[in-house]
């Protein structure tokens, strides 16, 4: 489901339009629900999830290098 799609079901949702009673309706009601939080969370699409990701695989590398560094300046004797 889109986040556009989500939005629209949300909107018919919050408008009473739709039975609640039905366990189907429910269930894409709960996703279009999971779908929009996700979007407003993590970004609208996979690429900028692929993106966020990234980032962060990038900086947590950065910073493994960094402490390692600092480790190998103060342990190792000086040449």
């Amino acid at each position: 489901m889109t986040p556009e799609e989500a939005q629209r079901i949300r909107a018919q949702d919050a408008a009473g339009r739709l039975d609640h009673a039905d366990p189907e309706v429910r269930r894409v009601i709960e996703d279009a629900n999971r779908t929009s939080v996700r979007a407003h969370v993590y970004g609208r699409d996979a690429a900028a999830r692929g993106t966020i990701r990234w980032s962060l695989l990038v900086t947590i590398a950065a910073t493994a290098v960094f402490i390692v560094g600092l480790a190998l300046h103060f342990l190792l004797p000086p040449m």
